[in-house]
């Protein structure tokens, strides 16, 4: 017997496709919406900032490899075995948040703070 309310394998697929095109084609216009967005948000300024209570070097251990990695000359120096950042010279650029060594990850990258 067969039934009144038959379905095709297109009109099957095609509904449970359709939210699946319908979510593509949101995420193209986000896409194109962030692509559009103005340069001063793109351009935020970053500075890195260390987490001592998971940086290796504050733990009494031998890291420097944020310092010697990092691509700004005196960005990042190491006093007495503690790195530490130097704001004015940091450019944000993640390199060091990158190669951490650490079990947790110690360095941040943040927005820089307006100061007036």
């Amino acid at each position: 017997m067969k039934s009144s309310s038959h379905i095709s394998r297109r009109k099957a697929f095609g509904a449970f496709l359709s939210p699946l095109k319908r979510f593509t084609e949101s995420l193209s216009e986000i896409g194109t919406a962030q692509e559009s967005a103005p340069e001063s948000l793109e351009q935020t300024p970053q500075v890195a900032v260390i987490q001592g209570r998971f940086c290796l070097a504050y733990q009494r251990s031998f890291c420097t490899t944020c310092s010697e990695r990092c691509p700004e000359t005196g960005a990042i120096v190491v006093e007495k075995g503690i790195p530490r950042v130097v704001a004015e010279a940091c450019t944000g650029c993640g390199i060091c948040h990158s190669v951490c060594p650490a079990p947790r990850n110690a360095i941040l990258i943040m927005k820089k703070p307006e100061l007036h």
